[in-house]
């Protein structure tokens, strides 16, 4: 079951910001206010083209934490998983986005949704840890609807 489409990042690595800092507060020159505040998506360190990913979900297995169909992910390969991250991993050939947890020496992709089953690291499992998630980007839109219910709710 594919739980994610994984896209490669094109050449642009450079982010520049739309608007600059309030003139009024520095005396720096524009050009100077630009480099500063150029950043890039790398941001966490010195990572190449080929390490960084995106990532459109599909799949449900993430809800619990937010991640919902529809929502892009931004996929690091150069970062090894720690406790809690959520991961790309692939299992019998097909992408899937879990959560990655060790306990007692042993390591588990566990789904923060309760429709799914975990999944133990073994020699036998056949899964591997394809590329840890540092950020998401949520379709706001979507959710609207449930937002405005909250609302209505709030509202009453």
């Amino acid at each position: 079951m594919r739980e994610v489409e994984l896209f490669k990042r094109g050449t642009a690595q450079t982010l520049v910001p739309l608007f600059a800092k309030d003139e009024k507060l520095t005396f720096q020159s524009p050009v100077s206010e630009y480099e500063q505040l150029r950043t890039t998506l790398n941001t966490e360190g010195e990572v190449s083209s080929h390490e960084l990913y995106f990532a459109k979900v599909i799949g449900e297995g993430m809800i619990a934490s937010g991640i919902f169909p529809d929502d892009m992910l931004v996929v690091d390969q150069s970062l090894e998983p720690e406790q809690g991250d959520i991961v790309v991993c692939e299992l019998a050939g097909s992408f899937m986005l879990r959560a990655y947890y060790t306990k007692a020496g042993r390591a588990y992709l566990l789904a923060d949704n309760n429709y799914f089953k975990p999944v133990e690291l073994d020699k036998g499992a056949n899964c591997r840890i394809w590329g840890v998630v540092p950020f998401s980007l949520i379709d706001q839109r979507r959710r609207k609807n449930a937002r405005i219910s909250r609302f209505e709710q709030f509202l009453r």
